[in-house]
């Protein structure tokens, strides 16, 4: 029978050979190395004769791609120290020395090392215009790491036809948020202006300039900004819906919010909306309502969060099954729902258990939704339009 390990050295060592041969042949260095990740495969023996290959003065594509290939693993020693002695040649060409300082900008970037970093992306920018957008990309999450919005608006100004502007209006909406924690209002909404010229959609944008209206006595102004910011994403009621009851309540006016939790649930119906909008006809309207709205949901796109309302207004009207045999089913299901991530990022899946504004693992602004906001349900009947 074949040893299977000799015959996965032998794929690997063509392989290195099929690199050397277009380095000789000076083809184009645009064709991807056959994966690493594919090779390593746990075969110690194969990797050792990928290492032993890559000693070799020429193959400095090969080494490149070695040093990535540790990058994406976690093995950031491996990839600076390859990446490092490749930078320090004197003889290779521009445009494969910039490929070579840009993977050990991202090995500092990865390592934590942000000063460093970001020399080499700051000097690759003035030398390397081809690289132009993916060094630009690459300094703004950097300097969103470092939280430095200051310099993502610096760059935004600088560069012409910058195209992260979702970033350059959330580092406005971050500048805005600290302006209004520091009671300085005319600062925060120049920056939410920037932020919305930017980014008209930008729900954060919208949701500070509400407070800002808030400071200013603007109640309807206030509630006008909520309202674009939910017709933009009706998921993001969670952080929405706790101004709008305040100022309904404040006002005395919760019918006015009952109309809008009523046409959400219509338009976007999730869970996320028919919760909100039961507990408000539970509290303001009639228990008998609420549940007739939550038994006919739930039989369709059951939840342990909408099995928990339920019960809560079934024990709050006192149906004939026994209280305390409901209260225990209701203890149980809360059970069920601690330790629960109830966030998820649509762009990479990560699962937390608390919003945030940019996603921690993928980076991208504005992705984190509850995962109430993500199954779509049928609404029941409408009900009657208030008059007001």
């Amino acid at each position: 029978m074949m040893d299977w390990t000799l015959l996965l050295v032998l794929v690997a060592a063509v392989a290195a050979g099929w690199l050397l041969g277009r380095q000789e042949n000076k083809r184009s260095k645009d064709t991807p190395l056959p994966s690493l990740d594919m090779l390593a495969g746990g075969q110690s023996d194969t990797m050792q004769a990928i290492l032993d290959m890559a000693q070799r003065e020429e193959a400095v594509e090969l080494q490149l791609n070695l040093g990535t290939f540790y990058r994406r693993r976690g093995e950031l020693d491996k990839a600076v120290s390859i990446h490092q002695s490749l930078f320090a040649r004197p003889d290779l060409d521009k445009d494969l020395a910039g490929q070579v300082q840009f993977a050990l900008a991202s090995d500092y970037l990865q390592s934590g090392l942000f000063d460093r970093a970001e020399r080499l992306l700051l000097d690759l920018l003035k030398t390397h215009q081809n690289m132009k957008s993916k060094v630009l990309d690459k300094l703004v999450v950097l300097y969103e790491e470092e939280q430095d919005w200051e310099s993502i608006l610096s760059l935004a100004s600088e560069v012409k036809n910058f195209k992260n502007i979702k970033s350059v209006a959330y580092a406005c909406c971050e500048l805005a948020d600290q302006s209004i924690k520091k009671h300085e209002w005319r600062e925060a909404q120049s920056y939410i202006d920037r932020a919305l010229k930017i980014d008209s959609k930008c729900i954060w944008a919208l949701i500070l300039e509400a407070k800002v209206h808030e400071e200013q006595g603007l109640p309807n102004k206030m509630v006008a900004s909520l309202k674009e910011a939910l017709q933009y994403d009706p998921a993001q009621l969670h952080v929405i819906l706790p101004n709008l009851k305040e100022t309904f309540e404040s006002r005395h006016r919760p019918h006015e919010l009952e109309q809008i939790l009523e046409e959400l649930w219509i338009e976007s119906p999730m869970p996320l909306s028919l919760h909100s909008y039961a507990e408000h006809l539970a509290k303001y309207e009639s228990l008998d309502e609420a549940i007739s709205q939550l038994t006919y949901s739930i039989a369709k796109v059951p939840t342990i969060e909408g099995f928990r309302l339920l019960l809560k207004q079934l024990i709050a009207k006192g149906e004939p099954l026994p209280l305390a045999d409901m209260q225990h089913l209701k203890d149980i299901l809360d059970q069920l729902g601690r330790g629960e991530d109830h966030y998820f990022c649509k762009q990479c899946g990560l699962e937390t258990d608390q919003h945030h504004w940019r996603c921690p693992s993928c980076k991208q602004w504005e992705t984190m939704v509850p995962k109430l906001a993500t199954l779509n349900m049928a609404p029941t009947k409408p009900r009657k339009t208030h008059e007001f």
